[in-house]
């Protein structure tokens, strides 16, 4: 990562927008961040750690607000940092939650975090995330690093440069993880635990199995201290019992068998000979029944006689039926034709009324021509005059509207002569007020230089308030922790041995006598271990993990108390606050007091702050409305002239006009009269012409209709009495006495029908029935009736027998393949067991080497971060020998640590003057600075050789060489130049003169009671890089 431009606004020691432009420094790589001490070089890191991970650079600014106490309240706090990453210019924006005024009312508001990520091509800016979670994810993705590991190689902030080199094991792995991307071994560690965990779990989940396929067949007390080959033998005991049970019951099945059938073939009989019995009976029911319906079956004989004699005659009765309709049909087109007649004659006598009317209106009709012609002669003056008349009417008005204006201008006039004179008034006074703000001025800003060191000594006294309080509760709460840490202990130790106790009991069950034991090996086992409580591996896991949780909640409570103590210990007040807190309120009553009158003189210089534009404006005023006199008076004579012109013109188009006709609007409304007169007349005259000849055509039609009508209906009436004298003749002949009794006599063919079928069907159902009766009597004659409820109890009580014995016999041979197959799961069990233990001693023993657990408690992945961790010494002791002549050699520790404690990564050096390694922790704080600072460039270039994923071409340094000695001071600096060679950017701050001499390129920090500024000197030359808002 390389930054470009960093921005800053009400950021720390920077009140206004502060940018540093890094590209400034051309082919520089090395720079000195100089100023004097709190003018706020550390805020540059501040703000670039802030920029990109959203926290300060050191983890003591985290407790408080970034927000400069120099800025105005309504800046926001921002920071903005432009920077490259393996080829790509990225743009960051963080503004932190503050308080802000409120934009109405009074009092303060709250504004939430924000951030924004954008990816930069040329002008073009890319959108990559907006919001703060979604930009610290993408930024995890894109830098590779947290916070911590970037403050320890990156950015080494004030007092904790040594951090790296004097880091623990664990410490220094995960930083190098991430560096040496050594993820792909862990993964393999994992990976081999969780085999181990699964076949572990596979063994005890098979010793389980054979456990519970055993307990399915025999007790507990028959398990009591038999082995493998003892439980094998019992399973074959028990099934010779099983089947020779299972012989025993086939032979009872059969023999109830044998009963059962015959009792069934006895009631099969009996239930035969009752059927036939039951159906003479039904037979001879049948019989009754019929001769009794033979007196309504004569009756329907004799109904379909009648109905076949009415069929022969209904086709004369339907003809005679047709003609009386027709002539109804007949009579009645007679009377309507007579009434349309009647309606025809009134009709035609109505149009000749009407066109007798019409002739009295023609001598009119001819005057309103006449008078017609005449207006149309005088039509086209009229619409001239009109015109003329418009045109004289529209330049009146517009005369009086330019008069309007005059008189307006006039007044204008007047205004703005006063308004020049009130104006030369208030330019006097605004000079007045702007000497008096500039005296206000000066004095809030001593005020304010005041308020702001009275206001910092309070606070820091609050702070410390804060801490003791905050270390008295924490004093409790590792009290309780420490006895809840203690018990979840206890309980682990508890379980555990239960849990082990249990594994011992399952692994006893899969023992055979002359087979070696998996633990011990003895081929012997007159002690095997027994069940006890059953403890779950899910419950130990779980006490486990509390027991860890507890610990590490203790250690987390002990570490916060000691920051805590070490924060008051860094609270060192200037001055005695206790007799300043009554200067601090007067002050900010001074300052309140100030603020309303700077307040007042800055409405008043607001409303009148163009003062100067609004003469000249009033001067233009003045001249406009001299020229707009001019042409309005021009515009008004015009005018006049006009409309003399068009008053003659009209009075000579009107003088051959009538006097009734010179008003345009009476001549236009009699125009109008007569064109509707005229036209009303010629519409009425077509109309009553076509009345009259259509009434006279209907009349003649309607003439001959009536003629023609009255013929037809004579016509009809012969027709229908000549059929109805036949219809009489034939109903005589078939016998009816009248119409009436014809009528009764008739059916439809269906229902005709359906009744000589009903007469057929009872005929032969009788001859059926009688027939029937007389076979069964013939075959029944001198037999008894069966016992049939006896026959069919035996019969149920030999079925009931057979099913019993039949259900014993397949339930005993159900249990025979239940215990075979028991049988086989514990045998294949038995095997699988231990073909899975002999698997678990395998990749056991290859995880628990991977995990550390050996000789050298050095895990996988750590082997490899130690060969990773030796190639960066080796760069580093080059570097090391040469500031320190040749006297100290960084080396790592290859002993193991003591008790559990993973080790492989810890550092020692070699001390040429001594001939022994100590550790690093021993070396003077220049020693460790020059040792810290070789490890930390090794480290940089090593990572950026092997790894393309994290980018290490930027490194800062907060103070550490005021603890070198000239000389040592010219091999430090000499060994950072030398990393321009790679292309690395180092930026160092210090107070060192002669680190500044030799280091060309610098960066000034400049402190005001207004906030600091800064500015860079490039070989010799001044670069300003100040950007004021």
């Amino acid at each position: 990562m390389r930054p470009l431009r960093l921005t800053m606004q009400a950021f720390g020691a920077y009140a206004r927008e502060e940018t540093i432009d890094f590209t400034e420094l051309g082919q520089e790589r090395i720079f000195v961040i100089s100023g004097k001490t709190g003018a706020g070089k550390s805020t540059i890191f501040d703000a670039m750690t802030f920029a990109l991970f959203g926290k300060a650079n050191t983890n003591d600014r985290e407790g408080f607000s970034v927000r400069s106490h120099f800025a105005k309240a309504e800046d926001l706090t921002e920071v903005r940092l432009e920077f490259l990453l393996r080829g790509t210019r990225y743009l960051i924006r963080r503004v932190p939650q503050q308080d802000v005024p409120k934009q109405r009312g009074e009092g303060m508001t709250t504004v939430t975090a924000k951030a924004e990520l954008y990816e930069l091509d040329g002008e073009t800016e890319k959108l990559l995330a907006s919001s703060v979670r979604d930009v610290g994810t993408k930024m995890a993705e894109i830098m590779q690093l947290t916070v911590d590991q970037f403050r320890q190689i990156l950015m080494i902030p004030q007092g904790e440069f040594r951090e790296l080199l004097v880091a623990e094991s664990k410490e220094k792995e995960a930083i190098l993880q991430r560096l040496a991307r050594t993820h792909f071994y862990q993964a393999i560690e994992e990976h081999l635990w969780q085999a181990q965990k699964e076949q572990e779990e596979q063994v005890r989940q098979l010793r389980a199995k054979t456990a519970n396929v055993t307990r399915l067949v025999f007790d507990e007390e028959t398990l009591s201290g038999k082995t493998a080959q003892d439980i094998a033998q019992l399973f074959v005991t028990r099934m010779e019992t099983e089947e020779e049970d299972g012989a025993v019951l086939q032979e009872q099945v059969a023999v109830a068998k044998e009963k059962a059938e015959i009792a069934a073939k006895n009631v099969t009989l009996a239930e035969e000979k009752m059927a036939e019995w039951a159906q003479l009976a039904e037979l001879r029911l049948d019989k009754e029944k019929l001769e009794r319906e033979t007196a309504q079956i004569l009756q329907e004989k004799e109904r379909i006689v009648w109905a076949k004699k009415a069929g022969a005659i209904i086709d004369q009765d339907a003809l005679c039926l047709r003609l009386k309709q027709q002539l109804d049909e007949a009579e009645l087109e007679s009377q309507q034709a007579i009434v349309h007649l009647r309606e025809c004659e009134e009709a035609l006598d109505v149009a000749t009324r009407e066109m007798t009317q019409q002739k009295e209106l023609e001598p009119s009709y001819q005057a309103w021509l006449k008078e017609q012609e005449q207006l149309q002669i005088m039509e086209e003056k009229v619409n001239r005059a009109l015109e003329v008349q418009q045109t004289i009417t529209r330049e009146n008005e517009r005369k009086q509207v330019v008069a309007q204006d005059l008189e307006r201008l006039v007044v204008n006039e007047k205004r703005v002569a006063e308004r020049a004179e009130q104006l030369a008034k208030t330019r006097q006074h605004v000079h007045e007020t702007q000497l008096k703000q500039a005296t206000l001025k000066q004095k809030q800003a001593e005020l304010q230089q005041q308020e702001t060191l009275f206001a910092a000594e309070i606070k820091k006294k609050q702070q410390k308030q804060t801490l003791e309080t905050a270390v008295k509760q924490l004093e409790t709460s590792i009290t309780i922790a420490q006895q809840e840490a203690e018990e979840a202990e206890q309980l682990f130790s508890k379980l555990e041995q239960d849990w082990q106790q249990e594994q011992a009991a399952q692994l006893a069950l899969t023992l055979v006598d002359g087979e070696a034991c998996p633990v011990c090996g003895a081929l012997e086992h007159p002690m095997a271990a027994t069940h006890t409580l059953s403890v779950s591996k899910e419950a130990l896991d779980a006490a486990k993990e509390q027991f860890s949780l507890k610990k590490e909640g203790l250690a987390s409570l002990v570490v916060q108390q000691s920051q805590q103590k070490w924060q008051i210990e860094q609270l060192i007040f200037e001055v005695d606050v206790d007799g300043l807190e009554k200067l601090h309120q007067d002050c900010a009553a001074e300052l309140q007091q100030l603020a309303e009158q700077q307040a007042e003189l800055d409405v008043f210089l607001q409303k009148t702050a163009d003062i100067e534009e609004q003469i000249a404006a009033n001067k233009t005023e003045v001249e406009a409305i001299s020229v707009q006199q001019k042409e309005l008076q021009s515009a008004y004579e015009a005018v006049q002239k006009t409309v003399a012109t068009a008053e003659t013109t009209h009075a000579l188009l009107l003088e051959d006009v009538p006097d009734p006709f010179r008003n345009a609007t009476q001549f236009f409304e009699r125009q109008q009269v007569l064109t509707a007169q005229i036209q009303a007349f010629e519409t009425k005259q077509q109309t009553v012409e076509t009345a009259y000849n259509h009434a006279k055509e209907q009349h003649v039609k309607a003439t001959s209709s009536k003629d023609m009508t009255e013929k037809a209906a004579q016509k009809a009436t012969e027709a229908l009495a000549t059929q109805r004298q036949v219809f009489k003749n034939i109903m005589m002949e078939n016998g009816f006495a009248d119409y009436a009794t014809y009528r009764q006599a008739i059916l439809s063919a269906e229902v005709l029908a359906d009744k000589e079928a009903y007469v057929q069907a009872y005929e032969q159902k009788y001859h059926f029935v009688t027939e029937r009766l007389k076979e069964s009597e013939a075959r029944l004659e001198g037999a008894e009736k069966p016992d049939l409820p006896q026959l069919q109890q035996q019969s149920t009580a030999a079925g009931q027998v057979y099913q019993e014995q039949t259900e014993q016999a397949i339930a005993q041979k159900e249990t025979i393949r239940k215990l075979q197959t028991l049988a086989e799961q514990f045998q294949t069990t038995l095997a699988e067991t231990k073909q899975a233990e002999e698997a678990y001693a395998d990749v056991g023993y290859l995880a628990d080497m991977a995990r550390g657990k050996n000789d050298r408690r050095l895990t996988f992945e750590r082997y490899v971060l130690a060969t990773f961790l030796d190639t960066i010494l080796l760069r580093a002791n080059g570097r090391l020998k040469k500031m320190t002549n040749g006297r100290f050699q960084l080396i790592r520790k290859k002993e193991k640590s003591k008790g559990n404690v993973q080790s492989g990564l810890e550092l020692e050096v070699y001390d040429e003057y001594t001939g022994l390694e100590r550790h690093v922790k021993t070396l003077s704080g220049g020693e460790s600075f020059k040792t810290s600072l070789a490890l930390a460039l090794a480290l940089a270039e090593v990572v950026q050789e092997m790894s393309g994923g994290i980018s290490l071409e930027t490194m800062f340094i907060d103070e550490g060489f005021g603890t070198l000695d000239p000389e040592s001071l010219d091999m430090a600096v000499e060994c950072l130049l030398e990393t321009q060679q790679s292309g690395r950017l180092v930026g160092i701050i210090s107070h060192v003169p002669e680190l500044k001499e030799r280091i060309s390129s610098r960066l000034e920090v400049t402190a005001t009671n207004h906030g600091s500024t800064t500015k860079f000197h490039t070989q010799g030359q001044l670069t300003e890089i100040e950007v004021r808002t």
